[in-house]
Order: structure tokens, then C-alpha cells, then sequence
């Protein structure tokens, strides 16, 4: 694994990417793409690790702190490169069934990914699909 960067935002945020890698992960199961599949829950697992301290078997682990509570979840790039990509997809998606402001609220934080990451430097690939 490479090593992760760091984003904070509040926890309503991370909800958005959780939803949206949870629905990516779940259709790309299904068509076949298991590396992305695997790659998105990868993304979830870090949020539950990171910021709901969820431990397997734990009783009462797994709380998420209140929506407007800034979180710092860590990822690789390749997590965050998903994570722009995932968010775009969904945002598309909410888009062709009218759900515009949550289409505008993914994109929101998708250009937050990217100026976070290009302020490290980090060039993103907009289209990798």
C-alpha cells in the first residue's frame, strides 16, 4: 500500500463518498470489475477504521461522530483517484434522475478532492474511465 494523504472535511462529506463507494462498489460487483469493487470498499474500510473506529466483534465500536465534526480520513492516491472518479460517476448519475442538488453536492466535493490533491502537487486524471 502507498502511503496515504490526508483530507479533512466534516463528516457529512465523507457520508457522500461512503455512499457513493458503497453503490460503485455494489454495481461494479455485479459488472464485473472486482478490482474497482475491491478498491472502493477499500475506501469504506478506511472511513469505518478511521473515523467511526469500527472494530470487528467489538461491541460498541463503530460510531460515527456528529455530520458537521471535520474528519481526516487518510488514503492512498489511488483511493483518492477513485474517490474523484466514484463521486463524477454518481454525480452523473443523480443528474439523469433529477436529483440535482445531490448531483451538485458530489461534484462540490469532488472539486474539493482535486484542488486538496493539486495543492500537494498531486496531478489528477479527470477521465480515467
Amino acid at each position: 500500500m502507498s502511503v496515504g494523504l490526508i483530507i479533512a472535511m466534516p463528516l457529512r462529506q465523507w457520508g457522500l463518498i461512503d455512499a457513493c463507494m458503497d453503490n460503485d462498489a455494489s454495481v461494479e460487483t455485479v459488472d464485473g470489475n472486482c478490482q474497482r469493487a475491491d478498491l472502493a470498499r477499500s475506501v469504506r474500510r478506511a472511513g469505518w477504521d478511521q473515523i467511526a473506529r469500527w472494530t470487528p466483534g467489538a461491541p460498541g465500536s463503530g460510531q460515527w461522530p456528529p455530520p458537521d465534526e471535520i474528519v481526516k480520513p487518510q488514503l492512498t492516491l489511488a483511493q483518492w483517484f477513485l474517490t474523484v472518479e466514484v463521486l463524477e460517476r454518481w454525480a452523473a448519475a443523480g443528474d439523469q434522475v433529477g436529483q440535482h442538488d445531490t448531483a451538485a453536492q458530489r461534484r462540490e466535493l469532488r472539486d474539493l478532492i482535486v484542488s486538496r490533491l493539486q495543492a500537494h502537487g498531486i496531478h489528477v486524471p479527470l477521465d480515467r474511465r
